[in-house]
Protein backbone atom coordinates (compact mmCIF):
# COMPACT_ATOMS: atom_id res chain seq x y z
CA UNK A 1 0.00 0.00 0.00
CA UNK A 2 1.20 3.40 -0.68
CA UNK A 3 2.24 6.04 1.97
CA UNK A 4 0.59 9.16 0.20
CA UNK A 5 1.10 13.09 1.02
CA UNK A 6 -1.91 15.12 -0.48
CA UNK A 7 -1.33 18.26 -1.79
CA UNK A 8 -3.04 20.80 0.55
CA UNK A 9 -2.69 24.34 -0.98
CA UNK A 10 0.94 24.58 0.10
CA UNK A 11 4.50 23.63 -1.40
CA UNK A 12 2.93 22.91 -4.78
CA UNK A 13 6.07 24.05 -6.77
CA UNK A 14 8.96 21.75 -6.42
CA UNK A 15 12.36 23.59 -5.47
CA UNK A 16 14.86 20.61 -6.89
CA UNK A 17 14.54 20.91 -10.39
CA UNK A 18 15.96 18.40 -12.40
CA UNK A 19 16.34 20.69 -15.38
CA UNK A 20 17.90 24.07 -16.39
CA UNK A 21 14.48 25.48 -16.77
CA UNK A 22 14.11 29.16 -17.88
CA UNK A 23 12.37 31.21 -15.32
CA UNK A 24 9.60 33.08 -17.66
CA UNK A 25 8.62 36.57 -16.64
CA UNK A 26 4.65 36.09 -15.24
CA UNK A 27 1.86 38.98 -14.07
CA UNK A 28 -1.86 39.17 -14.71
CA UNK A 29 -1.25 40.75 -17.74
CA UNK A 30 0.90 37.79 -19.52
CA UNK A 31 -2.14 35.27 -17.86
CA UNK A 32 -4.91 37.51 -19.63
CA UNK A 33 -2.84 37.72 -22.66
CA UNK A 34 -2.32 33.94 -22.93
CA UNK A 35 -6.20 33.72 -22.23
CA UNK A 36 -7.26 36.00 -25.05
CA UNK A 37 -5.03 34.17 -27.03
CA UNK A 38 -6.48 30.96 -26.63
CA UNK A 39 -10.09 31.85 -26.29
CA UNK A 40 -9.92 30.60 -22.83
CA UNK A 41 -10.67 31.57 -18.97
CA UNK A 42 -8.26 29.71 -16.62
CA UNK A 43 -9.04 28.62 -13.17
CA UNK A 44 -8.81 31.08 -10.57
CA UNK A 45 -6.38 28.32 -8.90
CA UNK A 46 -4.13 27.90 -11.97
CA UNK A 47 -3.62 31.31 -12.14
CA UNK A 48 -2.73 31.54 -8.88
CA UNK A 49 -0.20 28.70 -8.78
CA UNK A 50 1.26 30.51 -11.87
CA UNK A 51 1.87 33.93 -10.44
CA UNK A 52 4.11 32.00 -7.53
CA UNK A 53 5.81 30.30 -9.74
CA UNK A 54 5.60 30.02 -14.04
CA UNK A 55 5.43 26.52 -14.27
CA UNK A 56 7.92 23.82 -13.51
CA UNK A 57 8.32 20.68 -11.60
CA UNK A 58 5.78 19.59 -8.72
CA UNK A 59 6.20 18.49 -5.37
CA UNK A 60 2.92 16.68 -5.87
CA UNK A 61 3.40 14.84 -9.22
CA UNK A 62 0.97 11.53 -8.77
CA UNK A 63 -2.55 11.63 -9.78
CA UNK A 64 -3.94 8.06 -9.97
CA UNK A 65 -3.23 4.47 -7.81
CA UNK A 66 -1.56 3.52 -10.60
CA UNK A 67 1.52 6.19 -10.24
CA UNK A 68 0.35 8.37 -13.49
CA UNK A 69 2.39 11.17 -12.98
CA UNK A 70 2.67 14.99 -13.65
CA UNK A 71 5.90 15.78 -13.20
CA UNK A 72 6.02 19.47 -14.49
CA UNK A 73 3.75 21.90 -16.04
CA UNK A 74 4.61 24.10 -19.03
CA UNK A 75 5.01 28.21 -18.30
CA UNK A 76 3.27 30.32 -20.41
CA UNK A 77 5.25 32.64 -22.69
CA UNK A 78 5.55 33.73 -25.67
CA UNK A 79 8.57 32.76 -27.56
CA UNK A 80 8.55 30.63 -30.67
CA UNK A 81 11.43 28.08 -29.64
CA UNK A 82 10.47 26.62 -26.16
CA UNK A 83 7.34 24.98 -25.03
CA UNK A 84 5.03 26.64 -23.32
CA UNK A 85 0.76 25.88 -22.66
CA UNK A 86 0.70 28.88 -25.77
CA UNK A 87 2.34 25.31 -27.84
CA UNK A 88 -0.93 23.94 -27.61
CA UNK A 89 -2.57 24.42 -30.71
CA UNK A 90 0.68 23.58 -32.85
CA UNK A 91 1.40 20.46 -30.49
CA UNK A 92 -2.66 18.93 -30.81
CA UNK A 93 -2.52 19.16 -34.30
CA UNK A 94 1.51 17.26 -34.71
CA UNK A 95 -0.12 14.77 -32.69
CA UNK A 96 -3.79 14.37 -34.56
CA UNK A 97 -5.84 16.08 -31.57
CA UNK A 98 -9.10 17.93 -31.33
CA UNK A 99 -8.43 21.53 -30.39
CA UNK A 100 -10.17 22.85 -27.16
CA UNK A 101 -7.38 21.42 -25.15
CA UNK A 102 -4.39 22.91 -23.16
CA UNK A 103 -1.49 21.17 -22.92
CA UNK A 104 -0.29 21.40 -19.37
CA UNK A 105 2.00 18.51 -19.59
CA UNK A 106 2.89 16.05 -22.46
CA UNK A 107 5.65 13.62 -23.66
CA UNK A 108 3.92 13.43 -27.09
CA UNK A 109 2.65 9.65 -25.93
CA UNK A 110 0.35 10.75 -23.04
CA UNK A 111 -1.03 14.01 -22.20
CA UNK A 112 -2.45 16.11 -19.07
CA UNK A 113 -4.61 18.67 -20.31
CA UNK A 114 -7.39 21.50 -19.57
CA UNK A 115 -10.66 20.14 -21.59
CA UNK A 116 -12.37 23.88 -23.17
CA UNK A 117 -13.76 21.71 -25.38
CA UNK A 118 -17.31 21.70 -23.83
CA UNK A 119 -16.98 25.00 -21.59
CA UNK A 120 -14.90 28.30 -21.82
CA UNK A 121 -14.93 29.10 -18.63
CA UNK A 122 -14.55 25.63 -15.99
CA UNK A 123 -12.72 23.01 -17.76
CA UNK A 124 -12.16 19.93 -16.98
CA UNK A 125 -8.97 18.32 -16.61
CA UNK A 126 -8.15 14.75 -19.18
CA UNK A 127 -5.46 12.54 -19.09
CA UNK A 128 -5.12 11.21 -22.96
CA UNK A 129 -2.50 8.28 -23.60
CA UNK A 130 -1.76 6.73 -26.89
CA UNK A 131 -3.83 3.12 -27.33
CA UNK A 132 -0.95 0.76 -28.53
CA UNK A 133 -3.31 -2.24 -29.32
CA UNK A 134 -5.17 -0.12 -31.82
CA UNK A 135 -4.12 -0.54 -35.42
CA UNK A 136 -4.74 2.81 -35.96
CA UNK A 137 -2.99 5.26 -34.29
CA UNK A 138 -5.90 6.16 -31.28
CA UNK A 139 -6.13 7.96 -28.36
CA UNK A 140 -7.87 7.10 -25.55
CA UNK A 141 -9.49 9.98 -23.16
CA UNK A 142 -10.02 9.79 -19.44
CA UNK A 143 -11.51 12.40 -17.52
CA UNK A 144 -9.35 12.94 -14.24
CA UNK A 145 -11.16 15.40 -12.66
CA UNK A 146 -14.68 17.65 -12.99
CA UNK A 147 -12.48 20.95 -12.24
CA UNK A 148 -8.87 21.98 -11.90
CA UNK A 149 -9.57 22.21 -7.93
CA UNK A 150 -11.06 18.48 -8.03
CA UNK A 151 -7.71 17.52 -10.01
CA UNK A 152 -5.30 19.10 -6.98
CA UNK A 153 -7.36 17.78 -4.37
CA UNK A 154 -6.37 14.61 -6.19
CA UNK A 155 -2.69 15.28 -6.01
CA UNK A 156 -0.33 13.30 -3.99
CA UNK A 157 3.64 12.48 -3.57
CA UNK A 158 4.66 8.92 -2.33
CA UNK A 159 6.11 9.42 1.24
CA UNK A 160 8.84 6.97 2.78
CA UNK A 161 7.44 4.37 4.52
CA UNK A 162 8.29 5.59 8.63
CA UNK A 163 10.03 2.67 10.37
CA UNK A 164 8.34 1.29 13.00
CA UNK A 165 9.39 2.29 16.66
CA UNK A 166 9.86 -0.52 19.23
Amino acid sequence: MLNKDFYRGENFWSKKSTNNRIEYPINDAIIRRAENILDVHFPSTFIQLMNEQNGGELNFPYYTEHKDALPSIEPIHFEKDDLSILSSKELLEEANLPQGLIVLWTDFHEWLALDYRKEKQHPTVVYIVENYLSDEEEWEYHKIADTFDDFLNQLFRISPKRAKKR
